[in-house]
């Protein structure tokens, strides 16, 4: 783990809610696909440090990014209001929640903004042209809430070992190409066949990675050995 200055390159809005802050690197630091970054910032005079996971890939040369659901919480406004050029101090990299191919299959059972550690793992994949066999289910409460689907959709193409899977939780209506409701045993056995052949990495809100973990475990028999799991918290 090492500590930067960094200045902001580029802010990407993804929903009202959702922004992707990404900083602009002088030179390239090693870090594994699904790890994270501490981010230091200056509220009121006092330094406040909050984890992130980055959501860019290793591949991704020249800029390192997270992923931010927005909350009403102090840490969360400050950072809404940081500009492109804004200065911040970064610690990476950290975190086992990785994949770089150790496991012939794979399994991903994510909820909400839990999806960006994915996205650094399965564009590392893609563009690496891993061999290993990627299958993901992603829940959302609506299909703007499915953070990133234009580019799971472009890897998916790319690359025919990911499998990408849908499904929408509070959706009024039909929304082509997704599923409708929660992730259940039904929906894992029907979509990952051969679930009991892959490594499970469970991210999102507690809650969700509890009962993901519950579902695995109890319903489905796999040892707690094949879970790799991320708690994500709103901040």
């Amino acid at each position: 783990m090492q500590t930067f200055r960094l200045k902001i390159k580029e802010l990407i809005e993804h929903s009202p809610d959702v922004r992707s802050f990404r900083f602009d690197l002088t030179k390239d630091v090693a870090y594994k696909p699904g790890q994270y970054l501490v981010l230091t910032l200056d509220i009121n005079g006092q330094q406040a440090s909050k984890a992130f996971s980055l959501s860019s890939s290793p591949t991704e040369k020249g800029f390192i990014q997270f992923t931010k659901k927005l909350t009403d919480s102090v840490f969360s406004k400050t950072l809404a209001q940081l500009k492109v050029g804004d200065v911040c101090t970064v610690r990476y990299p950290l975190g086992t929640f990785t994949f770089e191919g150790e496991y012939p299959k794979v399994g991903f059972l994510i909820g909400g903004i839990g999806i960006t550690p994915v996205r650094s793992i399965c564009k590392n994949a893609t563009d690496r042209q891993l061999a290993a066999s990627l299958a993901l289910l992603y829940s959302g409460r609506t299909a703007e809430h499915l953070i990133f689907r234009r580019e799971f959709d472009e890897m998916a193409c790319l690359n025919r070992n990911l499998k990408v899977v849908y499904t929408l939780t509070q959706a009024g209506l039909p929304v082509e190409g997704c599923r409708v409701g929660t992730i259940d045993e039904r929906m894992v056995m029907a979509e990952i066949p051969d679930f009991s052949q892959r490594v499970f990495y469970l991210c999102g809100p507690p809650g969700m990675v509890d009962a993901m973990r519950t579902l695995l475990t109890k319903k489905l028999a796999l040892s707690l050995e094949r879970i790799v799991t991320e708690d994500f918290v709103g901040y």
